[in-house]
């Protein structure tokens, strides 16, 4: 039960102090595509500029939710402290709302440009949590049962994927068509580290009778699969290098892949599709099931004059009538899958618009996020800007990106909402993409000039 605890603790800790994300779009970021190598991990249809490119550590994240952080949190009046207010929360929540995030450092880059195509090799760590759940999780929440007297809570659409992981790749990308058609591959070995879900068809009701205020809860399928969570909770318990040793090196190793497609169907016009993170991961090491047996009870309450810890008798007599156990079966899980879909339009080689749509297959939703992006480059400097648009809250952000190439240097930063430092409590999202890359050998795949002839002349 200690274990159990802490995960339960952690998970409420790791829900609410991530309530400021959801949908890993990356649409400014995605818009430097063709110019910024790391990049490829969101279209693997990527062909360098430069015979050889090394890319230096770089971070992302992302933080976007359904709702605004002045809906989290509030100050009441006369207070200097601010509190995290269901209430409000609970006026801000849709029937289903849906949050993620995603943490993501490319740690290793190195690309090589041939005549035809690309090659590449990476790594990178990455950590995504994503998050659904029901407007009578928050009334539970915010009210507990006293206004669901004679009806039932039914938190039954509540779910949570974590997941964190490190992979090791190679990246293949090749003209084709006469150079109408590029397409991409990534192949990667992705170690689990940590993870934390709950089960496929986990459900949860609890009903309050009008008449005696007695409650029955049900429960069907409830099981958290973890797997890393002990050994980062209970340390104490193992060798002091094991951490070390597991996220080196374990069993929860699968692998993946990442492809990508474009196509020039006129001088102006192309069109592109692209889908990240295709595999599944087997979780065998570090794994721990927490269980709870399908069962539907009736709580009546019980006397608690006499006894000195009325709290304790309570817990006591909740727990004697729910069975649970803990197991160690390994279990299976999908990546997080991402895809894109985009169309651009060329008025000049020096300006594009581009419409692009993104979905985050995670529970296996068609719920997409869509963005209209212009980018300008002048000489070795690229800008642009963006405007996004998110369905679940038919909210518009503005983002921006940059990419400048210093020499054999190239800077960039993206952002999917640049107004955000302007009063952050008014915006549910924040992200950023930025990183350092250095560059070789530009010219050699330049197409050369003709060559005069002047005795023809």
């Amino acid at each position: 039960m200690k274990a159990m605890k802490k995960l339960l603790l952690a998970t409420v800790l790791l829900l609410f102090s991530i309530q400021l994300t959801y949908a890993q779009a990356y649409f400014s970021y995605f818009q430097l595509r063709e110019l910024v190598p790391q990049a490829q991990s969101l279209q693997p249809a990527f062909i360098p500029n430069n015979t050889f490119t090394f890319g230096l550590p770089t971070a992302g994240f992302l933080a976007q939710s359904d709702f605004r952080l002045r809906d989290l949190i509030s100050k009441p009046d006369g207070d200097i402290n601010f509190e995290i207010n269901f209430d409000v929360l609970l006026a801000a929540s849709a029937d289903i709302n849906r949050v993620s995030t995603d943490v993501t450092s490319n740690l290793f880059y190195a690309g090589y440009k041939t005549k035809n195509g690309g090659f590449s090799l990476f790594a990178n760590a990455r950590a995504t949590v994503d998050l659904i759940y029901g407007k009578d999780f928050m009334e539970f929440l915010a009210n507990g049962n006293s206004n669901r007297i004679g009806a039932e809570i039914n938190i039954s659409e509540s779910r949570i994927f974590a997941n964190s992981y490190h992979e090791i790749g190679l990246g293949h990308a090749r003209k084709l068509l006469g150079e109408r058609l590029t397409v991409g591959a990534r192949v990667k070995l992705i170690t689990g580290l940590f993870h934390a879900s709950t089960a496929e068809g986990a459900r949860g009701t609890l009903y309050t009778n009008e008449i005696d205020n007695s409650w029955r809860v049900s429960l069907k399928n409830a099981t958290i699969n973890t797997a890393g969570l002990d050994l980062l909770f209970n340390s104490d318990d193992y060798e002091s290098n094991a951490a070390l040793s597991y996220a080196m090196s374990n069993q929860n190793k699968t692998v993946a892949f990442d492809l990508g497609a474009k196509f020039k169907v006129s001088d102006r016009l192309t069109v592109e599709a692209a889908m990240n993170d295709i595999g599944t991961i087997k979780w065998k090491e570090q794994v721990r099931n927490y269980n709870a047996m399908d069962t539907t009870v009736t709580i009546s309450g019980i006397q608690l004059r006499g006894y000195e810890s009325s709290s304790d008798s309570f817990r006591d007599s909740i727990q004697n009538k729910f069975r649970s156990n803990e197991t160690q079966r390994a279990f299976s899980t999908s990546l997080p899958m991402r895809t894109y879909l985009a169309a651009s339009l060329s008025l000049s080689p020096n300006d594009k618009f581009t419409l692009i749509a993104f979905n985050n297959h995670v529970f296996n939703e068609i719920d997409p996020s869509l963005a209209v992006a212009y980018n300008h480059t002048v000489n070795k400097f690229t800008f642009g800007v963006l405007g996004s648009y998110r369905g679940p809250q038919n909210e518009f952000n503005m983002g921006m990106n940059i990419a400048a190439d210093i020499g054999p240097i190239q800077l960039y930063v993206a952002t999917d909402n640049a107004l955000v430092s302007n009063r952050p409590e008014q915006y549910s999202k924040f992200d950023l993409r930025f990183g350092l890359n250095l560059m070789f050998g530009y010219k050699k795949w330049l197409a050369k000039p003709e060559i005069v002839d002047l005795d023809a002349l």
